[in-house]
């Protein structure tokens, strides 16, 4: 039987409401967000979108503080005009400090960085800077930002992924999956074996009928050796011998369910 490994629980990040939104707009972030999110198969990152009252009509600055006075220092976004005309929303990250000043990237401290990203481009960008590190500075002067960064710095231009296809790109997301014997395909055609490096043994791909069962773009790749798993209730599953992990790719045209936004989200 095909075990796919499924998303774990993915971060939660909020986003505060702070104008009133024309008709539709609403729906309409959310289904960007959710495109480049993946939420249907592979969440990135989940969103809980909120309507603060005491946000309304304040600075990004002062909204920054009220989060950190309240020991939320974690970036989060916000939700304004922006997102009805350009479909975008700003990423609040933190103020600046000695060290920026010292690397010559803005100014002075206190500083707020912030980046107006497109919608589509969210999630992914959050995992950039969260996770891998990098850096909302770079990000800013590729939008047009001078730097060094003044206190009212201006973004000529929305961020975008780099001009990413994120609808392109979410044919791409990979997942690992275990397939026992019967289940995979196996080719040693040295034309094919020639396309790796280093160069394997052979090659394996899940099964098409299998792969349309489990929303899964089947692709030659090399197997390795299954070792047990521990299942979601706590045991041990094993495999019979031949059983093989692949490393295969989410088919985002898969009838997914509807992804349900976090408790507390609007």
């Amino acid at each position: 039987m095909v075990q796919v490994a499924r998303p774990t629980d993915a971060p939660r990040v909020n986003a505060y409401i702070t104008t009133s939104l024309p008709r539709g707009v609403l729906s309409k972030l959310k289904e960007s967000f959710e495109l480049g999110a993946r939420s249907r198969f592979n969440p990135l990152v989940e969103l809980v979108i909120k309507n603060e009252p005491a946000y309304r009509g304040k600075s990004h600055p002062d909204i920054r503080r009220a989060e950190d006075a309240a020991g939320r220092t974690d970036g989060f976004f916000i939700i304004d005009d922006r997102a009805a005309s350009d479909d975008a929303i700003w990423y609040i990250d933190v103020f600046t400090d000695d060290l920026r000043v010292g690397t010559g990237e803005v100014d002075s401290t206190g500083i707020l960085l912030k980046i107006l990203i497109r919608t589509d481009c969210v999630a992914l960008t959050w995992v950039n800077y969260y996770v891998a590190n990098m850096d909302i500075v770079a990000d800013l002067n590729h939008c047009g930002v001078h730097l060094p960064l003044t206190k009212d710095f201006h973004q000529e231009r929305v961020s975008n992924c780099g001009g990413l296809n994120v609808k392109a790109a979410a044919r791409h997301q990979p997942l690992w999956l275990t397939a026992e014997p019967g289940e995979f395909d196996e080719s040693t055609d040295p034309d094919l074996l020639k396309t790796f490096v280093p160069r394997p043994e052979k090659a394996a791909r899940l099964r098409d009928g299998l792969a349309r069962e489990h929303g899964v773009i089947p692709q030659w790749t090399v197997p390795f050796a299954a070792k047990p798993i521990t299942l979601p209730d706590g045991t041990e599953k094993t495999f019979p011998r031949g059983t093989v992990r692949l490393q295969q790719v989410w088919d985002p045209d898969f009838p997914w369910p509807e992804y349900r936004w976090p408790e507390g989200s609007l």
